[in-house]
């Protein structure tokens, strides 16, 4: 365990985690507002590999796999990017599979995420970037103290069309 919330453990990611990581991940609705298309195995196992490697609190994205506490199950994964040009800024992202939406396992992911990094890596200041139509990942980073600090109009191309992108962002200090 790296860092838990009331009903999750945060960890490391394993061979355990292989297959329902890539069913979340090959879930279109899942990856709707994700950066990939489709995800295969040998997508999942290069990652696990790679995760394997790292660290947390170093410079790029970790992610850490997400356990149900009671059944011990998958149910998703969040990641910090620590920038590398200044340690004390960095951003988050979290994805839940499917069947465990709406019953606030984001919302305590991402709390615990962020209580975590502050603690542990003397970080100023976490942003997230959201797709504004992803109204329930905007309702996440509220719920657990990001502002909304900027709407950028038509600023991303994504998946063939141009989007959106709120910023939010949690400072150490409020």
């Amino acid at each position: 365990m790296i860092f838990e919330s009331a009903r999750l453990i945060a960890r490391r990611f394993g061979p355990r985690d292989l297959l329902p990581f890539v069913a979340m991940r090959g879930d279109p609705e899942v990856a709707r507002y994700q950066s990939w298309d489709s995800y295969t195995e040998d997508d999942g196992r290069r990652f696990i590999a790679e995760l394997a490697e790292m660290q947390p609190g170093d410079p790029g994205w970790f992610q850490f796999a997400l356990e149900d506490r009671a059944s011990g199950g998958f149910v998703g994964d969040c990641g910090l990017f620590i920038d590398a040009a200044d340690r004390r800024l960095a951003r988050i992202g979290y994805t839940i599979a499917r069947p465990f939406w709406n019953q606030g396992l984001a919302t305590e992911a991402v709390g615990a995420l962020a209580d975590y990094a502050f603690a542990s890596f003397g970080l100023h200041r976490i942003a997230a970037s959201v797709d504004p139509r992803n109204a329930g990942s905007c309702r996440v980073l509220e719920k657990t103290g990001f502002v909304r600090e900027a709407h950028f109009r038509l600023s991303e191309w994504f998946k063939g069309e141009w989007v959106d992108d709120v910023i939010y962002a949690r400072l150490r200090d409020g």
